[in-house]
């Protein structure tokens, strides 16, 4: 073995964690250049989709839709918070793995514990505030029906 090859494996043997940490980074900064300007690129789409329906409706004489921006909005909340908690969990846990912490089961214990009733509450809070805004819509009114015996033909 020459001296290069013995320098190699010590350098990897000492700094195999944070080379996989470098690694995992530079994926997901390879991964975001690569999805986040196809998901503006449809976004744009969709907005532009939107305001041409918009406009034939207005053209026709009808109603513009409306966009159900708080629903949406709660939506993305309850999938988005548990996503990025799960990520920061699991991003704290192989730091600590890598760095060879002397309490790793206690922290990762503590920061999994966290990060589970997080999301729950994230979850949870969403769905009710869908349900609590499905119920503070308007709805269409049915016509009220008389009864017969109050109409003016049986008195």
């Amino acid at each position: 073995m020459g001296e290069n090859e013995t320098f190699f494996m010590s350098f990897f043997k000492e700094h195999s964690g944070e080379l996989l940490i470098f690694g995992l980074i530079l994926f997901i900064l390879i991964t975001l250049l690569i999805a986040l300007p196809q998901l503006l690129r449809a976004n744009l789409r969709k907005a532009e989709f939107s305001h041409l329906e918009r406009m034939k409706a207005i053209e026709r004489g009808m109603p513009p839709t409306q966009d159900d921006d708080k629903s949406r909005l709660a939506s993305r909340i309850a999938v988005l918070v548990p996503i990025i908690v799960m990520i920061s969990a699991a991003t704290v846990t192989s730091f600590l793995v890598v760095y060879k912490s002397e309490n790793v089961f206690a922290v990762s214990l503590g920061i999994w514990v966290v990060a589970g009733v997080v999301s729950l509450s994230a979850v949870t809070g969403g769905v009710a505030l869908l349900g609590r805004l499905t119920n503070t819509q308007p709805e269409e009114e049915e016509p009220v029906e008389e009864d017969p015996k109050d109409s003016s033909y049986t008195r």
